[in-house]
């Protein structure tokens, strides 16, 4: 298959995988982004650990390193325009106009969201356009009460 044909086959293929939809959020001496992710998953158990992958062209990145902190807020049913906000070009505290978004030490969250889970990045791979950034668990909160925001196919599923 020709390059131009595989990876308009992948984007096709990989539209259909639905995925739980989340915000990464970090800060860093006054900054904060926050970035609609759906390359989220969780690594392992011991130590519980997750896998996040950025677009090293995204503002985000530069706050993101080995030894920094950052939160995989995973979104509510509820939280479709938070999704939109911050995966719009627009960048910067318009994604932080929500009274929900909630500093915490090293951490800037959004306390609405299904669950909120705080890493400290142990790991770092660089790979192509983006970067694996891999956090350990420092701890965890949930809103069992809510639903999950999901999106497939283009869109945000009911």
């Amino acid at each position: 298959m020709k390059e131009p044909d595989l990876k308009k086959n992948f984007l096709t293929t990989m539209r259909g995988v639905a995925s739980t939809v989340c915000v990464v959020s970090a800060k860093d001496q006054g900054e904060r982004h926050a970035m609609t992710a759906t390359s989220v998953t969780s690594l392992s158990m011991e130590p519980p650990s997750m896998l996040i992958c950025i677009n090293k062209e995204a503002s985000i990145h530069k706050l993101i390193s080995k030894d920094s902190s950052f939160c995989i807020n995973i979104l509510s049913n509820n939280q479709r325009e938070l999704a939109e906000v911050c995966s719009d070009r627009e960048e910067g505290e318009s994604r932080f106009k929500s009274e929900a978004w909630k500093d915490s030490e090293d951490f800037i969250f959004n306390e609405e969201s299904l669950s909120n889970i705080f890493c400290s990045c142990i790991d770092v791979i660089e790979h192509t356009s983006h970067t694996i950034f891999i956090g350990k668990v420092l701890r965890s909160m949930n809103n069992e009460n809510l639903k999950p925001l999901i999106y497939a196919s283009g869109n945000y599923l009911d």
